[in-house]
């Protein structure tokens, strides 16, 4: 029996086609992330000092240089965030596999 076209009496019914949400979840069409990403990187470019400031100093080091490293850190969180709840990494045809295994149990 070809598995795309199940006949009438067969007890199988193959799964509705997901549905896909425009805009679903892909950062690209989420303007707000890149403006977030923005700030975070602008924040840790230390433009707001003169050349050769040293002080204030913070646990040794520079205040702009633990700005900077600040924003390192924050910069790396929010893109993992990103990568981990703001992007559907699955595949539509994928997603609804994974939905009817669920079914099943």
């Amino acid at each position: 029996m070809d598995q795309h076209h199940p006949s009438a009496d067969s007890a199988e019914t193959t799964p509705p086609d997901p549905v896909i949400v425009p805009g679903g979840r892909e950062p690209v069409r989420r303007p707000w992330l890149f403006a977030v990403l923005l700030v975070i990187v602008l924040a840790g470019t230390p433009l707001w000092y003169p050349a050769g400031t040293i002080r204030p100093v913070v646990l040794g080091v520079p205040l702009w240089f633990a700005i900077s490293v600040a924003s390192t850190f924050a910069f790396a969180a929010f893109v993992s965030w990103i990568c981990l709840r703001q992007w559907n990494l699955v595949e539509p045809a994928e997603e609804a596999a994974l939905r009817s295994g669920e079914a099943d149990r």
